[in-house]
């Protein structure tokens, strides 16, 4: 027998699927990506000595930044009614949970090179032990996540009857 409280037959929210914009990887890799250019771009002039080994080197962090990147587009945040779901990996996948009712706090911010990209990251503070902090890297500055998940996180509080108590 299938039994729904009040809040469960209220809840309108539809998942939400978010990506990290491609813009990350040269957020977070920008000395990598120069390195590698140089290395690549100085290998092919003539006459260069130790140009084979450098070639390689370039053509190492070549790899390495395409393997960065295939696996920051195959990361999905998938937004519930009642909990996130991070699925990550490129040839393995795993997927880490936490319920939405267990977030205490929210944080977004913008490095210098976020700002310039137009992406911020999230960082969700959360009372689960095994997943204490969390944080949505790559995420559009227009996006308006933070307030989404918010509100999820107050009827999920609700429909547990979850009170936060304070002293001031």
């Amino acid at each position: 027998m299938n039994t729904l409280s009040s809040y469960d037959k209220e809840s309108s929210f539809t998942p939400l699927v978010v990506t990290p914009s491609w813009k990350q990887i040269f957020v977070n890799e920008i000395p990598l990506i120069l390195i590698c250019s140089i290395s690549l771009f100085v290998a092919g002039i003539d006459n260069i000595p130790y140009a084979t080994f450098i070639f390689w080197t370039g053509v190492i962090l070549l790899l390495y930044l395409a393997y960065t990147l295939l696996y920051l587009l195959r990361i999905k945040y998938i937004i519930t009614d009642q909990q996130i779901i991070y699925i990550h990996g490129v040839i393995g996948q795993a997927k880490d949970y936490m319920e939405l009712y267990r977030i205490v706090d929210y944080r977004e911010h913008s490095s210098l090179q976020q700002q310039i990209a137009k992406i911020k990251t999230i960082t969700i503070i959360s009372g689960d032990h095994s997943l204490p902090e969390f944080k949505m890297y790559g995420i559009s500055k227009d996006s308006h996540i933070t307030e989404e998940i918010r509100k999820r996180v107050e009827y999920n509080k609700q429909r547990k009857k979850i009170y936060e108590f304070t002293n001031r």
